[in-house]
């Protein structure tokens, strides 16, 4: 049971330290907004397969976003993506369903929505919720 919460506990301190970090660089150097925010699942949500995954981005190809979602060893474990509701290259909403190979009742994961460069494949953008699978 330890085992299981510790991991849930890191998953939750990397994803703040990461978010702070972004903050005070963005502070100092001036950084763009981020372009996506995820308004469903949120965070710590029990999830079950397939899973409705709604927010608010914009994507620079195709109008289409990604979705992942991973265990707590940050494995794939179902991916899909996700169409933007705009003008292409414009914010909008977006929603998507991904079916995914669930983990343990109870464990810990994390949804992400990313957008990549058309030329390099690089992420671009990302957003992340944590999740706990039911």
């Amino acid at each position: 049971m330890t085992g299981k919460w510790t991991r849930w506990l890191s998953l939750g301190v990397l994803v703040a330290l990461v978010t702070l970090f972004r903050a005070r660089l963005c502070g100092l150097l001036g950084c763009d907004t981020e372009v996506i925010r995820i308004s469903a699942p949120t965070n710590g949500a029990s999830v079950t397969s397939p899973l409705i995954v709604t927010g608010w981005g914009r994507a620079t190809q195709h109008n289409q976003l990604t979705i992942e979602v991973r265990d707590s060893s940050n494995t794939v474990v179902g991916t899909s993506t996700a169409a933007v509701t705009a003008a292409l290259g414009q914010p909008g909403p977006f929603s998507g369903t991904v079916a995914f190979a669930a983990g343990a009742s109870g464990s810990p994961g994390h949804v992400q929505v990313f957008d990549s460069s058309p030329a390099t494949g690089a992420i671009t953008h990302l957003a992340s919720v944590l999740i706990r699978f039911a």
